[in-house]
């Protein structure tokens, strides 16, 4: 029973936090992540400047100094399509939502998807009770609730300051169902390209985070 409550309890709480995007504001370009909402607790970790997470956050929270925070595990999101994160707290004077940035408006960056039909002939899809999808190719399916998906990504055209951005297909094979509508943010030299894809069903968040560096992190995750 107490195995249940638990698992309800993690699904409302992962539910909670998609949707909500954040990196940090501090001085010293990290934060720390502490296991318990008090300042004297255990460090479990540091977020530096530029990185995306989720964190958890309502408008009752007001009077609360520190907020949950849930980090991948994976820096590029690969292999899992289930929650994979630590939790922990940050100082709510720390949390820097993405969507409070003005968007992007300049013309030295450019993101767009190549998108085509989904092609299933040569892939190894598995599925579950002979029906749903669950693996194409070896890799979680971003973007269904189980069916094949309708669309893949082909490429991602990406430039800064005119640079190609080149990224390798493991980074865009296991998203679906993807539209060139998303938003842009931009922090010093870092960009972010923030957007919701689905099929009607299976809808899932996805935050890009790019410097002329190349890829620095890909955050990916659907709605319980």
């Amino acid at each position: 029973m107490k195995r249940a409550i638990s698992f309800i309890f993690f699904l409302l709480a992962y539910q909670l936090v998609i949707g909500q995007v954040a990196t940090i504001k501090d001085s010293d370009g990290w934060t720390n992540v502490r296991n318990a909402p008090d300042g004297k607790s255990e460090v479990i970790h540091k977020i530096y400047e530029n990185e995306v997470f989720w964190y958890d956050y309502a408008p009752s929270d007001n009077l609360q100094d520190w907020i949950s925070v849930y980090i991948p595990k994976n820096k590029f999101c690969l292999g899992k399509n289930s929650p994979d994160f630590i939790v922990g707290f940050i100082h709510k004077s720390r949390i820097l939502p993405l969507d409070s940035l003005e968007n992007y408006s300049g013309n030295d960056f450019s993101f767009e998807y190549e998108i085509a039909d989904f092609d299933s002939s040569n892939r190894i899809i598995d599925t579950e009770n002979e029906k749903w999808v669950t693996f194409i190719d070896g890799r979680p399916v971003w973007g269904t609730d189980g069916n094949l998906p309708k669309s893949q990504v082909k490429n991602i055209d990406v430039k800064i300051n005119t640079k190609n951005i080149k990224l390798h297909q493991v980074f865009y094979s296991d998203i679906y169902e993807c539209n060139n509508a998303f938003d842009t943010y931009k922090i010093g030299d870092t960009y972010f390209v923030h957007q919701w894809n689905s099929d009607g069903a299976g809808a899932y968040e996805i935050v890009w985070v790019f410097t002329e560096d190349g890829l620095i992190q890909r955050l990916v995750g659907s709605m319980i």
